[in-house]
């Protein structure tokens, strides 16, 4: 399990009680709700490793569009 507290402080965004975390090459997707859901997109968006189940994904998906919306990579 996460240590949620340090994800939600080091977060660039959090979208629906997903964290995400910008970095120069990658970025993190974190459910926060269940504490142990995480996601590895590329900066153009394609998933390179994950332990969430499809749904989980799914809607990690659309946390990152979201916070891309409005944050600067």
């Amino acid at each position: 399990m996460f240590d949620v507290e340090d994800i939600a402080t080091k977060a660039d965004a959090i979208v629906g009680g997903f964290a995400v975390l910008l970095r120069k090459e990658s970025i993190k997707v974190i459910n926060l709700n269940t504490g142990k859901g995480a996601a590895v997109f590329t900066l153009e968006g394609t998933l390179i490793e994950t332990n969430m189940d499809d749904i989980e994904l799914a809607i990690a998906r659309d946390t990152l569009a979201d916070a891309l919306a409005y944050a600067e990579v």
